[in-house]
């Protein structure tokens, strides 16, 4: 694929090249000014050292491979090759899969955002835990990377981010009580909060937390 195919496939990314004539650095905006014709500068790896490059002679140049992160394409080029113009570039598919599946994990938070808002309050308080785990998941499927292992897999599901969450919100899920005993307990034999909180005025009937405590 022409790096003038390539741009024009991904018109909302920054762009890193590694070309026959130098480094280029390219922003989104800086992507459209190429594709219009503007010449663009390279640079041999090191800063104050510049030249520019003809965009037509850029733009005919083959892409070799692709990798992203963190929003910027890193591109690896050579001078066009006439034979298959259009050939997948190594890297793109398990892009473009992570794109899809970051639109539909978006469309399914979007969705369940929405049914939230038909909730009355107190069906919205006692969801708390379910729209944390909501909250946890979209965030985290949202960073680059994160998920490209698992694309062909969450692929299959219409609404990944509901399968997602149902199942992180199910694993949450366990008795905490015995950690809450143990917390109170602690908080008792140390006197944890005694200096930090307002007491209650009528205590005395109250046993000394000098007198420790036992547990069972």
């Amino acid at each position: 694929m022409q790096v003038k195919d390539f741009l024009k496939k991904y018109p909302n990314d920054n762009f890193q090249m590694m070309t026959p004539g130098g480094y280029v650095d390219l922003s989104s905006q800086q992507a459209k000014e190429l594709l219009a014709g503007k010449p663009v500068a390279a640079h041999p790896g090191e800063s104050g050292c510049k030249m520019m490059v003809d965009a037509e002679e850029l733009l005919m140049e083959s892409v070799l491979s692709a990798n992203w992160r963190h929003g910027t394409c890193y591109m690896l080029t050579d001078l066009s090759q006439e034979a298959e113009p259009q050939k997948e570039v190594d890297g793109m598919l398990e892009h473009d899969k992570e794109q899809k599946l970051k639109e539909r994990i978006k469309a399914g938070y979007e969705t369940y955002i929405q049914q939230l808002k038909t909730k009355p309050v107190p069906d919205l308080i006692e969801m708390a835990s379910e729209i944390a785990a909501a909250k946890f998941v979209y965030e985290g499927l949202s960073v680059d990377g994160v998920m490209a292992e698992y694309a062909d897999y969450l692929l299959q599901f219409e609404n990944p981010f509901e399968v997602v969450r149902d199942e992180w919100h199910m694993a949450q899920e366990y008795d905490h009580h015995e950690e809450l005993d143990h917390v109170l307990w602690r908080m008792a034999d140390q006197g944890i909060g005694e200096s930090e909180y307002q007491m209650a005025e009528n205590n005395a009937e109250c046993p000394s937390l000098e007198q420790g405590v036992t547990m069972c």
